[in-house]
């Protein structure tokens, strides 16, 4: 699936394997004085592809001049209540790559997953970001939906878009995503850092 926006000449397609380096090394890049960030990104990007969660319909490179510049990755969450549990979707990493950033390219990449999420039926979108940014696309504090962290907090990074009208109407609980999110090994991270900006390993 192909869409291409017409004022930057910008395409978004389905990631290749062979856009996997070249995805991991730009997610390194846009991370890598942004704050907020864990550091971790590139790596999660590397391992995300590996794990049962992942969803690679939602899998989305940008395209620019024909350079891969921005990329998007969801995986598959659930919100778990006393008695029910509801299926939702969880994206990141959101990277761009620092050159090309505040030029829509993170904005399309967005707009353009969240409207495949729909033609899928999901229910909903529930992430940790930047909350100055993401309300334009219609998230809100999760609290607003009854919705927690897996620790039971809210807090305004913590939002949450229903997909469609009453999606979460009824759902009440704690959000819990895989387990890779939060497992990543420090040491291991830092080495596949080095190596993907060219640093020796000490």
């Amino acid at each position: 699936m192909e869409k291409k926006n017409r004022q930057l000449m910008l395409e978004l397609r389905a990631e290749q394997p062979e856009d996997y380096e070249t995805v991991e090394k730009l997610t390194c890049e846009a991370f890598a004085n942004a704050p907020h960030a864990g550091g971790s990104e590139a790596l999660l990007a590397h391992k995300l592809r590996d794990i049962e969660a992942f969803v690679p319909e939602l899998d989305i490179v940008a395209v620019l001049d024909g350079e891969v510049v921005g990329s998007i990755m969801y995986t598959k969450s659930r919100v778990v209540g006393n008695e029910n549990e509801w299926e939702t979707l969880t994206f990141g990493p959101l990277s761009v790559l620092p050159s090309c950033q505040k030029q829509g390219i993170g904005a399309a990449l967005v707009r353009h997953t969240l409207k495949i999420a729909r033609r899928m039926d999901f229910r909903a979108v529930l992430i940790f970001g930047h909350e100055s940014y993401y309300p334009r696309f219609g998230f809100a504090n999760a609290a607003e939906f009854g919705v927690t962290t897996a620790e039971g907090e809210n807090f305004d990074a913590f939002m949450a878009l229903p997909l469609y009208d009453g999606a979460l109407t009824g759902v009440h609980g704690r959000l819990i995503h895989d387990p890779i999110y939060t497992s990543l090994d420090e040491s291991e991270n830092e080495a596949f850092n080095r190596r993907l900006t060219g640093y020796p390993l000490d």
